[in-house]
């Protein structure tokens, strides 16, 4: 009887363990995927942002910071948006089963970071063209 306890203790320990770190919940994926499109989106203003200002104001080579041109940036923010928020990216997370609920967890908070920076930016870039326009 003690053995059977015992075995049936491990077994519980083991499932728990296992859907608390191992899961693949859908609930999460969902999540992540809706931010990861939020984000794309947001991305995809900034750069549009940028590249209207470089045309408006014939403004490629004027700095956004010091000795960083708009088109330098708006080349950085193109090649993240392809390593980071590229629907290729999309599609892996959406269907790659075997993320497990850790992995998940890490990617939103990566995409959450990162969706904070480009708000910022985003009010940084719109504070400073009103500045240069007015």
């Amino acid at each position: 009887m003690e053995i059977f306890i015992g075995i049936a203790g491990l077994l519980i320990a083991w499932l728990t363990y296992h859907k608390t770190f191992n899961s693949k919940p859908d609930e999460e994926r969902n999540n992540l995927l809706g931010v990861f499109m939020v984000t794309q989106k947001l991305h995809l203003e900034v750069q549009s942002l940028l590249q209207k200002y470089m045309d408006e104001n014939n403004g490629a080579n004027h700095e956004i910071y010091p000795n960083i041109t708009f088109q330098q940036t708006l080349n950085m923010y193109k090649q993240e948006f392809e390593k980071g928020l590229s629907d290729k990216v999309y599609q892996d997370l959406k269907n790659n089963q075997i993320y497990t609920k850790s992995n998940i967890e890490t990617f939103q908070n990566m995409i959450d970071t990162q969706h904070n920076a480009l708000l910022q930016f985003k009010n940084q870039l719109l504070f400073f063209i009103s500045s240069k326009t007015n």
